[in-house]
């Protein structure tokens, strides 16, 4: 059974990857900001100080905690690269009241900090609490960074992503996982590609797919650059026997959106390291991100009137 546009839109508006973005913004009106991006970054002299953290949903870390450790790495390296960082070292906060989980924790973060080439430069232990998490951060150098805000009416949007891999179920998080039986070697290659392509001048903003799929990513991106876009749904690299929805709802291990005015250079500098990458639409000053699917159009979101981020009406309400 094919799904219609009006479906899959459905299903990405109330998708809880997505909509769980919504309580960012009252966050960041204590602190009088309005930009939320991948990283944050201080210059020194010529060069980044480039720093993400993220947490990793309480679903996956009861799930696998072993996993969870893993990607408290794998989703804070991909927040710095993307931003133009070599990621150097790792914190973390690892809470719960059983050790074997807090041990699974633990290992997934080894395997993680080696494939990766990072130091441990810091964490901490909660071992008394009621919930299990684990709570991290990254720092890497940067020469040049690509920001989230500066996409700019005319850029061609790119998506990179690494197809060699497999889903993962656990709870309500789909990870397609690509990293896992690579060798470290090939990892950071794949890797030092994204940062070449920042460090190069060749596009004009970047975000990595995260939690929210490739087009609430995408809607992230717009929201942060106060444009729209235009998404040609069918030419999205997905892999094999799997549905649209299954997939714009994925969190793949190595997924990457660009914005760029010299598409074509971008493009082949990303595929020659192994990632799938198609030119799937162009960023316009409507505000509103419009998808294309099997000669239908209709508007995801009206970034004039709606939120992924929660300054205005989010598309669809913060979880309590």
């Amino acid at each position: 059974m094919q799904e219609s546009l009006q479906q899959i839109i459905e299903e990405l508006r109330k998708f809880r990857g997505l909509s769980r973005k919504s309580c960012i913004g009252d966050i960041l009106k204590v602190f009088g900001e309005r930009e939320f991006d991948d990283a944050g970054f201080l210059k020194i002299d010529d060069f980044y100080i480039v720093v993400s953290t993220d947490g990793i949903t309480e679903d996956l870390v009861k799930a696998d905690p072993w996993l969870a450790g893993y990607y408290s790495v794998l989703v804070n390296v991909n927040d710095v690269v993307v931003k133009g960082a070599k990621p150097l070292g790792y914190v973390n906060v690892v809470s719960s009241p059983d050790h074997q989980t807090r041990l699974m924790i633990a290992k997934g973060i080894e395997t993680a900090l080696k494939k990766y080439g990072l130091k441990l430069l810091k964490g901490h232990t909660h071992p008394d609490t009621s919930y299990e998490a684990i709570d991290a951060a990254v720092i890497g150098v940067a020469k040049r960074i690509a920001r989230s805000s500066t996409a700019s009416p005319g850029d061609k949007i790119l998506l990179a992503v690494d197809l060699d891999g497999s889903f993962g179920q656990k709870g309500w998080v789909k990870c397609f996982d690509s990293t896992q039986h690579k060798s470290p070697e090939e990892l950071r290659r794949m890797l030092f590609t994204v940062i070449d392509v920042v460090e190069s001048s060749l596009v004009t903003a970047s975000r990595d797919v995260s939690a929210p799929g490739i087009i609430g990513s995408i809607a992230m991106l717009c929201e942060s650059s106060n444009v729209g876009a235009s998404i040609n749904l069918e030419v999205i690299p997905k892999p094999e026997n799997t549905s649209i929805i299954d997939w714009l709802t994925a969190y793949p291990a190595l997924g990457f959106i660009f914005t760029t005015s010299k598409a074509q250079e971008c493009l082949r500098l990303l595929e020659s390291k192994g990632y799938h990458v198609s030119i799937i639409g162009e960023i316009n000053n409507t505000k509103k991100i419009t998808l294309q699917y099997r000669g239908d159009s209709k508007v995801f979101a009206d970034l004039n009137t709606e939120s992924i981020f929660g300054f205005r009406k989010p598309i669809y309400p913060c979880l309590p």
